[in-house]
């Protein structure tokens, strides 16, 4: 069993949360194009303490989700798998609470029970990972039961067949993800072909690889709306600042 298959499999039986959601609803798609209108690159900043790739911090989350809030980010994305990627639930929940910007719950989301855990947890967007999802219609299922909790989905795709099961459900928000999820590898050109072919009225998030803003310019003018960036600010949080006027 690979890596993939290992966080997957975990997902399906992830321990359930409890409690009541303590926030309101921040809706992201809304708040990528007030910054956009602003005339700012919509940064979606993410907090992650490792991944597979060898990635690891110790940081103090809390200080990491204010700066970056108060810095201009339009959302948050928090890792909450614990397998590969060091993450917990409890991480959201700390996270959502001192924010005011939306947050995304980015998971191997499977389960509806997951979807509801976001909720509960205080997340306004959860990531659905089509190459992960063994049939459309379980994905046509969480995604509209986001939308029926008040939530959004981030919707991810890494290949073109990704893209065309996505579309069918009309997303708002779709991400596309440079990076491999069976080798890790990044492919930025497949990206871009990717970026390039969707279409207007979807909101095109660029998710992986992102260190600079000759990158995000790049990818700008092929019409990516926003720029999900973890490892290059948990690395140097300051850099958000070059990000979001690049």
């Amino acid at each position: 069993m690979n890596w993939l298959q290992s966080v997957v499999e975990a997902a399906k039986n992830r321990g359930r949360a409890h409690g009541n959601r303590e926030r309101g609803n921040h809706s992201l798609s809304l708040s990528i194009m007030s910054a956009k209108r602003r005339g700012i690159n919509p940064i979606i900043a993410e907090l992650k303490m490792a991944s597979p790739s060898g990635f690891r911090s110790d940081l103090d989350a809390g200080k990491y989700v204010k700066y970056i809030e108060t810095a201009g980010a339009a959302g948050l994305s928090v890792i909450t798998e614990p397998v590969a990627f060091n993450g917990s639930y409890g991480l959201l929940k700390e996270a959502s609470s001192l924010v005011n910007i939306p947050v995304l719950m980015k998971d191997f989301v499977v389960t509806e029970g997951q979807v509801h855990d976001a909720y509960v947890l205080g997340a306004d967007a959860v990531l659905l990972i089509v190459g992960i999802i063994d049939e459309e219609e379980t994905l046509r299922r969480l995604y509209r039961l986001a939308y029926s909790m008040g939530m959004e989905a981030l919707v991810e795709v890494h290949s073109e067949k990704d893209l065309n099961i996505a579309l069918d459900l009309k997303p708002r928000i779709v991400g596309v993800n440079a990076r491999n999820l069976h080798t890790l590898k990044i492919d930025y050109k497949q990206q871009e072909r990717i970026i390039s072919a969707m279409p207007a009225n979807v909101l095109k998030i660029a998710e992986s690889g992102i260190d600079s803003s000759e990158r995000i310019i790049r990818l700008r003018s092929l019409g990516a709306d926003g720029f999900l960036i973890g490892t290059s600010l948990m690395k140097n949080r300051e850099k958000i600042n070059g990000f979001l006027h690049g």
